[in-house]
């Protein structure tokens, strides 16, 4: 099956000039799901970002920052377009109006929750996940944070700092100021974890 034949609907992100679908798109081209049943995000990786969310607008000044969410796009260069489930702007740093294209600017912080991708075969998702959060933060990000929940983990990223791998226990800062315990926060819901 060459790229040819998959509809640009089902590019998730494009790395280096190569596309990377979304998780079941074969199923899709071989009629077995729809474009929106591959394209949605489980109850937990859901609840993860509304949970996100919540402590974003809780704790950041709203005129200082703007959250974006469902999938906001980046265009970091020409064949590299990723997409995030949360990024979050200094507001000053964004050009008004804003328009239809994706974002060209850095977010300040990008979040992840798990990879939504069909990987290709010479690529691990651990490859992805550290080429991935490497491009954010050579792009201008100031930090990345990735939510895995098979291994119940969380890797959080800064520019010109060691990387930590940590569970769900621990606090994460987000910003300064800004904290969450993915644990607690999904038990406050009702998640059993």
């Amino acid at each position: 099956m060459t790229d040819r034949k998959v509809p640009a609907s089902l590019i998730y992100e494009e790395i280096n000039g190569v596309p990377y679908y979304y998780r079941g798109y074969r199923a899709v081209l071989s009629r077995q799901k729809t474009t929106e049943e591959v394209m949605g995000a489980s109850a937990l990786q859901s609840a993860i970002v509304s949970l996100l969310i919540h402590v974003l607008y809780k704790y950041l000044p709203f005129d200082e920052y703007l959250i974006a969410t469902n999938e906001p796009g980046l265009h970091l260069a020409p064949g590299n377009n990723l997409s995030n489930d949360i990024a979050v702007f200094d507001q000053a740093s964004l050009p008004t109006p804003l328009d239809d294209k994706y974002f060209s600017v850095p977010p300040r912080l990008v979040i992840e929750v798990d990879v939504k991708i069909d990987l290709p075969n010479n690529v691990s998702e651990t490859e992805y996940v550290y080429d991935k959060t490497q491009k954010l933060l050579d792009f201008g990000a100031q930090k990345v944070i990735w939510i895995l929940t098979k291994t119940r983990r969380t890797l959080i990223a800064q520019p010109n700092e060691r990387w930590i791998l940590t569970n769900w226990d621990d606090a994460v800062e987000i910003l300064p100021g800004c904290a969450f315990e993915l644990n607690l926060l999904l038990r406050s819901k009702g998640v059993i974890v």
